[in-house]
């Protein structure tokens, strides 16, 4: 805080007997250590020290001088009582997380979160949109970073919206101009855990005859197979990004292709804790920035 920071410059002026030593002491320049008299003054709405001179307190000054050791002190010791209380938390974070998030966001997430809070445990489920809510059914986890599974047992916070891309290998030269340059081609898909993709796929099955649907369980899997065989993909962006495979992104007259990615809760009251909360809030701001 800039007030404690104000009134320490404040307690060594005092003790020193000059700004210029004070400022030496603190390893602050003069100018520094100034403006911190200054809007300490001002916060105060008081003067601390007689105009002209940078040694000789004002009535008010002499009442600070008293005041200011404890206040500091007091400071440190709130201080050191918070600090203690984050230490000795012992609670669970129960989350679901869809790829790629779960490489790109949650390490460093989790990690500055266990040095806030070191006896926090965390329960982490990877897995698709629908994997994560029958884990929010079965009382697996509390909340989950996905897309919205369409069924009213649940909550949902959209954070952010999410391109869906076709991609192919960088070696293949085939271009679209309309759906039926689909008929006949081989697509990669991960099954029907998000209900997002899972709409695209089923309009290309109705519009278009003759695709050819490869399953792969794993979705980070897929940018790779792509790039080695030259076949095709529906992907979120994220997972193309994230990936180093050599695939790129076609333009196709394809429907609306973005996916909400948000928030999943059940409908039911949460007894998320403020520990929960805060997790939450900064996964949000990463995301979000």
């Amino acid at each position: 805080m800039d007030f404690i920071k104000e009134l320490k410059s404040f307690q060594t002026i005092v003790e020193e007997g000059t700004f210029t030593k004070a400022a030496k002491r603190l390893n602050y320049s003069q100018s520094t250590i100034t403006n911190h008299i200054i809007r300490l003054e001002s916060e105060l709405d008081v003067s601390l020290f007689f105009r002209g001179t940078s040694n000789i307190l004002t009535v008010e000054g002499e009442l600070l001088k008293d005041e200011a050791p404890v206040l500091i002190s007091q400071w440190v010791k709130i201080k050191e009582k918070l600090k203690n209380s984050a230490i000795n938390i012992d609670h669970v974070i129960r989350l679901g997380i869809i790829q790629p998030y779960d490489t790109l966001i949650l390490p460093e997430l989790v990690f500055s979160f266990s040095q806030k809070y070191p006896k926090i445990n965390f329960e982490i489920i990877v897995g698709s949109t629908l994997e994560l809510a029958n884990a929010l059914e079965e009382n697996r986890i509390d909340f989950a970073l996905c897309s919205l599974p369409h069924s009213d047992k649940f909550s949902f916070e959209e954070i952010f919206e999410e391109a869906v891309c076709f991609i192919t290998s960088t070696d293949n030269p085939l271009a679209f101009k309309e759906l039926s340059d689909f008929g006949g081609l081989h697509l990669y898909r991960s099954g029907n855990g998000c209900p997002y993709r899972r709409r695209i796929e089923t309009f290309l099955d109705s519009a278009v005859s003759g695709i050819r649907w490869e399953h792969v369980n794993n979705i980070t899997t897929i940018p790779f197979l792509v790039e080695k065989t030259g076949y095709y993909s529906i992907l979120p962006k994220s997972i193309i990004d994230n990936s180093q495979a050599k695939v790129k992104i076609l333009s196709t007259p394809l429907p609306n292709n973005s996916i909400p990615i948000g928030l999943l809760s059940l409908k039911v009251p949460m007894n998320l804790s403020s520990i929960d909360q805060e997790f939450i809030n900064n996964l949000e701001k990463i995301l979000k920035n």
